[in-house]
């Protein structure tokens, strides 16, 4: 529901929240990837999906043979409108469910949370 609204597939709403949570910096490849818990050719292969390269400026860096990765001003007007519609949606949900409801939720969403962790640790 929520990637169908944005218009973007996970890897894209991943990079934007990822993004969006440490103010644009620009990071290389490898500490993107680190960031975001997944391989650099996995992160690679992201990177070059059409879709993903409309919202991102990769450049060479001056220093090294790094490539420097950024949202462009598509990607940081994307992330604002992401972030806007998951505010509406974290707001619906809570206004209907009891404070008990919401607690149950958060305590299951952390288990599977540390679960995942767990699987990408291995």
């Amino acid at each position: 529901m929520i990637l169908e609204q944005a218009g973007l597939n996970l890897s894209q709403t991943r990079i934007l929240l990822f993004f969006d949570e440490n103010e644009n910096d620009s990071l290389t490849m490898g500490e993107l990837a680190r960031g975001l818990n997944i391989s650099l050719s996995t992160l690679s292969r992201q990177l070059q999906q059409k879709k993903t390269q409309e919202i991102i400026d990769v450049v060479r860096s001056e220093t090294d043979s790094s490539k420097l990765v950024c949202l462009n001003e598509t990607g940081v007007f994307k992330a604002s409108e992401l972030k806007h519609l998951l505010t509406s949606i974290h707001n619906k949900i809570y206004a209907l469910w009891s404070e008990t409801e919401t607690k149950d939720f958060l305590t299951h969403l952390d288990s599977i949370q540390t679960e995942l962790n767990k699987e990408t640790i291995q």
